[in-house]
């Protein structure tokens, strides 16, 4: 693939997230918390624009474009969602574990259903069965696309967390 930057120190960050980033409780008020703290961070931290979404089951409980994006940003966030339940893991994972020579077959059979690159974490409960909801941002780099919803989700959880830069 070789199409995204990443560094293969990520798998050992993205996995210690992945256990972290655990929640006893997913509610839509914490949804809605979740996706604004996403937003503050987006224009404290990475000063740029960015598009959110969180989906449960299947619907979008939470969304948001700031301006500067549109919807090019949700055809992004689809197929990252797409990516991100079919792994069971976040699609900068799957994007690392892909750069890294081990694609998934559904990602080489229909390649426009997939953004394999970073932006969609799954919102899993303490115990890692299924996901809750799924957290989607697009608009910056990908990894930082990752990053900003793992540092809300780490802020939400009162945890510290290592990053991918």
């Amino acid at each position: 693939m070789s199409n995204f930057y990443y560094q293969e120190s990520w798998l050992d960050i993205l996995k210690e997230q992945e256990e972290l980033l655990r929640y006893d409780t997913f509610t839509r008020s914490m949804a809605l918390e979740l996706g604004l703290n996403i937003l503050k961070l987006a224009e404290s931290t990475y000063q740029k624009p960015l598009a959110v979404q969180i989906v449960e089951d299947g619907t979008i409980i939470f969304a948001h474009k700031m301006a500067g994006t549109s919807s090019e940003n949700d055809w992004w966030m689809n197929r990252k969602l797409a990516v991100s339940r079919i792994t069971g893991k976040s699609s900068l994972f799957s994007c690392v574990e892909t750069e890294m020579g081990n694609p998934a077959p559904q990602w080489q059979e229909r390649p426009d259903n997939y953004a394999v690159c970073g932006g969609c974490i799954p919102v899993f409960p303490t115990d890692g069965s299924t996901p809750w909801a799924y957290v989607l941002v697009s608009g910056m780099k990908h990894f930082e696309d990752h990053q900003v919803i793992a540092d809300a989700m780490a802020l939400q959880l009162d945890k510290k967390i290592r990053r991918v830069s």
